[in-house]
This record gives C-alpha cells, sequence and structure tokens, in this order.
C-alpha cells in the first residue's frame, strides 16, 4: 500500500475509534446483554414467566379481563401464548406493559414493561430509544453501523494484513512476553481478526435495521411491495366483536403446529384481528406467518405462512434481523455473539489504552514563541542570546541542565543549553560557539539574529538533570561546554549545596562568562585551567577526580576528547557509572562503509521495512510514511529515542547510558542500527 495513503487511513481508523468507536462499544455490549434474552429470560424471571403445568387453560378473555382490572391505566393490545404448558399467557398493553397471568388460575403474577427488567433495558438502550425523535435514533444506529464497516471493521483488516509469511506469524498470534503498549496492540489486533467476520456479518444485516433507505433497496431489488392488512366487513347494525378466545381456537385449528403467537386486539374499527405466528421447525424465531380474521363474524381474511407466502424481498429483511439479533442458531450463536460483544470491548480498550498512554508519555511538544532582546559578544566565537515570551508572559519553568530545540531557517533546528540561572529571572539565555564547519545552526544564529527578531523555540527538557543527592559536585567544563554547568552552579549556589567548577579553555579569549563566574556568590568554587596559562594552571584530571569524597558526583560538558578523557579517567580510578554524567554536543562519527542492510518490525502493524547500508532509520521510516519525531540527527538529544522489542542494537549515539545500551531496550533510530537481521519497534 502507498505509505501516503496507510498514513490516512491509519489517521481515520484512530479518529473513527476514538470517537465512533465508543457509540459501537455501547451497541456492542447492549447488544450482547440482549441477544441471551431467549435463553435466559425464563430463568432470570422465572416468577413472571413459568408456572405449575396447565393441561386446561381458561378462556383469554378471562385472562384478559384479570390482566385489565390489576393495569386500568391503558388498553388491551395483544395475548401472547407459547405452546409450552408450563409457560404464563402474557398480555400487551398500549403502554408497553406486559401483565403475566397463569392460564389454568387466571393469577396475576405480576407486571413489567417491554423495556424493563434486565434485557428489556438492554433492548431499549441497543435501540436508542432515549433518543425523542425514535427514527433520529435508529439513523444514528445506522451511520454508526456504516462508519463501524467501513472504517473500523474493513480499514483495520487493511491495515492489519501482513506484508510476510513472517509478520503473519505474528499477526494472528497473540503474544504476551511483549512489553506495555506492544502486547496490547498484538491483543488488539489478534482479537479484531478473530472478531472481525462475526461483527463484519453483525454489521451488513445492522444496516437495513437502522437505515431506512437500505431496507427499502432491499424491498425495491426485489420487488417487494408490503402489503396492507385485510379490513374487516361493514358490521351489522349492533353487531359484537367475537371474542378473543374464539380467534384463539380458529387460529390454532388453522395452524396446529404454531410454536409461538401474538393475538392482536383491532385497534379500531374496521380493523381485523391479527395473529402474528411462528410455526414449530421455522428457521428463525422472527420467521412469522399470519392470520386475520374478521372482528365480528370470525371468518379468517387472510391465513399466510412463513415458507409458502413471505416475499424473498421480506425474508431477506427478517434474515437480516435474526442473524443481527441471534435468532438463529440457538444457544451456540446467541454465545458467540455475546463473546463478540466483549471483543469489541477489549478492542476498544487495546486500542484506546496504548493511544492514551502514548499521549501521556510523550506529550505533544509545545512551541514557544519568543523574541530576542539580548545578543552579546561573550568570548572570541561565542555569542550569548537572551530571549523573552514574545507576548510578555513568563515563560515555562526550566531545571539546571535543560536545553531548548531552536528552529532556524528553514526546518533547521538545532538544541541549545540554558545557561541563566533557572531560580532567578524570566527569560532563556542560550551561548552558540560560531563553528568554522558548521552544518548551518551556529552560523545561522551568529549572522542572522537582529535584536527584536521572533524565533520559535520548544519548552525546556532536560537529559543532564542534577542529582541532588550527591554528596558533592564536580561540575567540569571544556570551552563551550560551560553553559549547562553554569545554570547548575548558579542553582547549586542558590540551594548551599557543596561544589567547585572546573573550566578548562585554550585562553582567556576564548572563554565565556568569565566576569559573570568572578564576580558571582560562588567565585571563590571556580577554577579556572587555560592551555597558554602556566603549567601549573592547567587541570591535572586524575588528581582532581582522585581527591573527591566518595559519593560525588561528576558532571562533564565539552569538546569530546576532553569529554572521553574525563569519562575514562573516572572509570579507572573507579567512579561509579551511576555519578558520572555527561552532554554531548555532537554525534560520534562512524564509518558509513561499515554499515550493513538490516530490517526493522513495527509491532503495531507488523510492517516489516528493509534498512538500506546508506539509509538511517529514520529516513527509511519516512520513507514508508512513519514519522518519528527528531531534531539532532546525530544521537545526541534522544528526541527519536524509540523502544526495542526484540533484536539486538548497535548502539552508536552518545545519549544513553552504558547501563542503559545494556539494556538493549531503547535506541535512537536517526543513528544506531542493528547486530541482527530484524529489529522489533514500538511503533
Amino acid at each position: 500500500m502507498n505509505p501516503a495513503i496507510r498514513k490516512k487511513l491509519l489517521w481515520l481508523h484512530t479518529w473513527s475509534g476514538l470517537t465512533v468507536g465508543l457509540v459501537v462499544v455501547f451497541l456492542a455490549l447492549t447488544g450482547g446483554g440482549l441477544v441471551l434474552k431467549d435463553a435466559l429470560e425464563d430463568t432470570v424471571y422465572r416468577d413472571l414467566h413459568v408456572v405449575p403445568k396447565c393441561t386446561t387453560p381458561r378462556p383469554l378473555d378471562q385472562l384478559a379481563a384479570a390482566a385489565v382490572a390489576a393495569h386500568p391505566a391503558a388498553k388491551l393490545h395483544s395475548v401472547e401464548l407459547t405452546a409450552e404448558e408450563n409457560a404464563s399467557v402474557a398480555v400487551m398493553f398500549t403502554d408497553k406493559d406486559y401483565v403475566y397471568v397463569d392460564p389454568c388460575s387466571a393469577q396475576v403474577l405480576g407486571a413489567m414493561n417491554q423495556y424493563g427488567g434486565f434485557f428489556g433495558t438492554m433492548d431499549w438502550l441497543h435501540r436508542f430509544r432515549f433518543f425523542t425523535d425514535l427514527k433520529l435514533g435508529r439513523t444514528v444506529a445506522g451511520w454508526v453501523n456504516t462508519v463501524f464497516l467501513v472504517l473500523l471493521i474493513v480499514g483495520g483488516l487493511v491495515l492489519w494484513w501482513p506484508r510476510s509469511r513472517q509478520a503473519l506469524r505474528s499477526a494472528v498470534k497473540f503474544n504476551p512476553r511483549l512489553p506495555g503498549s506492544a502486547r496490547t496492540l498484538s491483543l488488539h489486533k489478534v482479537v479484531g481478526l478473530y472478531t472481525a467476520l462475526v461483527m463484519l456479518v453483525l454489521t451488513v444485516t445492522g444496516l437495513p435495521l437502522g437505515l431506512e433507505p437500505v431496507k427499502e433497496a432491499i424491498y425495491s431489488a426485489t420487488g417487494y411491495v408490503p402489503p396492507k392488512k385485510p379490513l374487516s366487513k361493514p358490521a351489522a347494525e349492533g353487531a359484537k366483536r367475537i371474542p378473543m378466545e374464539d380467534f384463539w381456537q380458529k387460529t390454532r385449528a388453522a395452524v396446529p403446529d404454531l410454536e409461538w403467537v401474538s393475538l392482536r386486539y383491532p385497534p379500531k374499527p374496521g380493523a381485523a384481528f391479527e395473529a402474528e405466528i411462528i410455526q414449530k421447525g421455522a428457521p428463525h424465531t422472527i420467521a412469522k406467518g399470519y392470520h386475520y380474521a374478521d372482528a365480528t363474524t370470525g371468518e379468517t381474511l387472510k391465513l399466510s405462512s412463513y415458507a409458502d407466502d413471505q416475499h424473498l424481498g421480506r425474508k431477506i429483511y427478517l434474515w437480516c434481523i435474526a442473524i443481527h439479533a441471534g435468532m438463529v442458531g440457538g444457544l451456540p450463536y446467541q454465545l458467540l455473539l455475546a463473546v463478540c460483544a466483549l471483543g469489541v470491548a477489549v478492542q476498544a480498550y487495546s486500542g484506546l489504552s496504548p493511544y492514551i498512554r502514548r499521549k501521556l508519555r510523550h506529550p505533544a511538544a509545545k512551541s514557544l514563541q519568543v523574541k530576542l532582546v539580548r545578543k552579546t559578544v561573550e568570548a572570541e566565537g561565542i555569542c550569548s542570546f537572551e530571549f523573552q515570551d514574545a507576548k510578555g508572559r513568563r515563560l515555562p519553568h526550566f531545571t539546571a541542565g535543560s536545553h531548548i530545540d531552536v528552529r532556524l531557517r528553514g526546518d533547521l533546528v538545532r538544541q541549545y543549553s540554558l545557561c541563566n540561572n533557572p531560580d532567578e529571572g524570566n527569560g532563556y539565555q542560550i551561548a552558540v560557539l560560531r563553528h568554522a564547519t558548521s552544518r548551518g545552526g551556529s552560523q545561522a544564529m551568529h549572522d542572522d539574529l537582529r535584536i527584536g527578531d521572533l524565533l520559535e523555540i520548544s519548552e525546556p527538557k532536560n537529559h543532564f538533570a542534577l542529582d541532588h543527592t550527591a554528596r558533592k559536585t564536580l561540575l567540569l567544563a571544556g570551552g563551550i561546554g560551560i553553559t549547562p554547568l553554569l545554570a547548575m552552579a548558579e542553582h547549586l549556589a542558590h540551594i548551599g549545596a557543596d561544589f567547585e567548577l572546573h573550566y578548562c579553555a585554550r585562553s582567556v579569549a576564548r572563554a565565556a562568562f568569565v566576569g559573570r563566574l568572578a564576580q558571582s556568590v560562588f567565585a571563590q568554587r571556580v577554577v579556572f585551567h587555560y592551555s597558554d596559562g602556566p603549567v601549573e594552571q592547567q587541570l591535572h584530571m586524575a588528581e582532581l577526580l582522585r581527591t573527591q569524597p566518595t559519593g560525588a558526583h561528576l558532571y562533564v560538558c565539552g569538546p569530546t576528547g576532553f569529554m572521553e578523557r574525563a569519562m575514562a579517567t573516572a572509570k579507572e580510578l573507579g567512579w561509579p557509572d551511576t555519578q558520572v554524567h555527561r552532554e554531548y554536543f555532537v554525534g560520534a562519527q562512524h564509518d558509513a562503509s561499515s554499515n550493513a542492510a538490516f530490517s526493522v518490525q513495527l509491532a503495531r502493524s507488523g510492517k516489516v521495512i528493509p534498512i538500506a547500508k546508506e539509509k538511517s532509520v529514520v529516513e527509511a521510516l519516512v520513507d514508508h510514511g512513519v514519522e518519528i519525531a527528531t531534531s539532532c540527527a546525530e544521537g545526541v538529544c534522544g528526541t527519536c529515542l524509540t523502544r526495542v522489542l526484540d533484536g539486538e542494537v548497535e548502539h552508536r549515539d552518545r545519549f544513553l547510558t552504558s547501563e542503559e545500551r545494556a539494556r538493549n531496550d531503547r535506541f535512537t533510530p536517526c543513528c544506531s542500527r542493528a547486530r541482527c537481521g530484524t529489529l522489533v519497534l514500538d511503533l
């Protein structure tokens, strides 16, 4: 599939799930509760439905009279009976209330509304009868069904469709060993696969029930025209309506193998008695035949059976109702529908949960618009830049060691450490060294920016935070590496912590913020080391690190060679890795000729993407329509950090610690690669 099309389909699938999907869950759960009605109703409401065996029931008119006496507020509508000898007689009134009567004793057993009790409530909810306009409720349900069919079921299957045999094996089997969101998404795909066919059938058969045009299209395509009900002949003056018992006996004689019958009273003058009949052996419990009789003479006006007289168009519509409502196949099919209804709820959870967790874990980066209010030359080749909110509002608080992403011309984004005191002021200050081999960032900062210019930056992020449990903090800066350590020194002095700052530079002219450091309240804790100065002034790193107390933490930032020397010395002297912190400004250099091709598999879709020797994982993903947030593209900032679910990583970043690399559960796709054939990513 074209990556752009796949991306749009995934977006539609996700957002239809987050909106219409919630209504689908509602329909599924209420439908799942309703579908077991036939199997459980006699058990749940045994006191209303089951009576002692009755071989000589009383006339229906006597039973109806007992029901009317118990429920005088509404008119009689119909009487429902079954062929079972231990079943009560249900007398229905025009307000949808059923009064249940013992056919032998005429004792009233109780009453319940058609939409009362558990199953009735499920029916009321499922049909959207809480809408004032019942037709509108059906239409809403119909359109929800349509969106569910197209975007969730069909769209989900298209997105699920594996691209290889390896992906197929992982797509059809739930993997409980996957961590976190990947496990949940594996559940989402597998449950979706195994419930898709049933849900597809239910959705298609539900369309003519909710959307009148679909029903009319079925009737039109088959040439079915709903027949008019026959009317009673004009009654002679003074003629009375025949008893319901007479109509019942005529119906039973005409259809001796009936299983269930609803005998309806004529609703208005001129109307006939009407019986809805289900015969034994009917294909489903809505396969109805009809018997109409004259209200005064009892003469049969029309008798039709489902098998012989129902039109094809009507049968198709009734089969849709039967399949959708679980009226075929008995208890096994009803249980299948109930399980699939629970599957829809699992689908909603397993689809929604990773999305929410991902949003909470990786909230969308908020952009800030700031104005450059001061630009100062701090040293040879180094300028500082001070920003304030463009609208004069207070900028978000930051902690020592934080950095911001600065968006420059075009799509150029660079990270710069904040070097002002995080405990004072309402602006951000950064310092930038102009590199002779600039890739555009430092050059743009030095040459293009003018006082009053507006820029877009990110909120502060901190991957180089202070550990406040340290017994002592040793700050070791090299050149422009002073920027994050300056903010740390300001903060440590503010809270009264024990620390010292060693600042190494080629010369005084190349050292930034010398005056600020010399005039600070912690000036006595600062030691300057210049390469062109006296030998005794130069840094003796091994001696410095050896003399630090147990429990001290080292923070080092500066040129790559300077940092690697400091960390190697600390390791030789036995400093624990957890007490050595570093932040690189540039990524490590690797010989691209040693690159090997490999593949990445996206756990959420099963899609396998080849990674060519000359391309990074990020570049290959973008080519296939999968975008990952990136910034430095060198494995320094951690913006693109991605979870690894399977496979061995060849780490090429300078962001993860040695312990984090050893866990082999995260990597930076902008620069790192694989030591194996396939990496499985939490994407």
